[in-house]
């Protein structure tokens, strides 16, 4: 998870410092446990689309919205 958090750490900077940038998005898919791992990297859930990913038949997930911000 170190590396996880320090790659995480270095887009934010360019986000940030080379980009401008004050909040970054990105998108999930649901049910897979990718919420709870952004969110302990201090991305917040801010939305979802309920059954909006269709892996297979009868296998829909939730598209997850997150939020990293402020940089």
């Amino acid at each position: 998870m170190a590396s996880v958090r320090a790659l995480t750490n270095r887009a934010r900077e360019i986000a940030r410092d080379e980009m401008g940038l004050e909040q970054l998005h990105l998108a999930a898919r649901g049910g897979v446990g990718l919420e709870d791992f952004y969110g302990r990297l201090g991305w917040k859930e801010i939305g979802r689309w309920p059954g909006a990913l269709r892996l297979a038949p009868g296998g829909d997930r939730d598209e997850v919205l997150m939020l990293l911000a402020p940089l």
